[in-house]
């Protein structure tokens, strides 16, 4: 399943260490503190474990799930380059 990940972090150094874990599980940054990408259920159970040890009470991080359909149905609103995602090691097919 495709999921987002999009977080909310004020400590640098855990902020970090969130996007490192992302990148690990394979995910592709499109934004600032946003990742996306394919994950098995087991996998983002395991991405949120190890987020849910780096951030404290004051921070968020959401993982959210986005099947296929419903990402092709994606407002986007403003400047994004769609060739972006698609540079990335999966493909989202409609």
């Amino acid at each position: 399943m495709i999921y987002w990940v999009i977080y909310d972090i004020s400590d640098n150094g855990k902020r970090l260490k969130v996007s490192e874990e992302c990148k690990n599980f394979g995910l592709k940054r499109i934004q600032k503190s946003a990742f996306i990408g394919l994950l098995t259920k087991n996998n983002a159970e395991m991405l949120t474990i190890k987020c849910r040890g780096y951030i404290d009470e004051s921070d968020c991080v959401f993982l959210i799930p986005a099947c296929v359909n419903c990402f092709g149905n994606k407002i986007i609103i403003g400047e994004f380059d769609e060739e972006k995602l698609k540079d990335k090691d999966f493909e989202i097919v409609d």
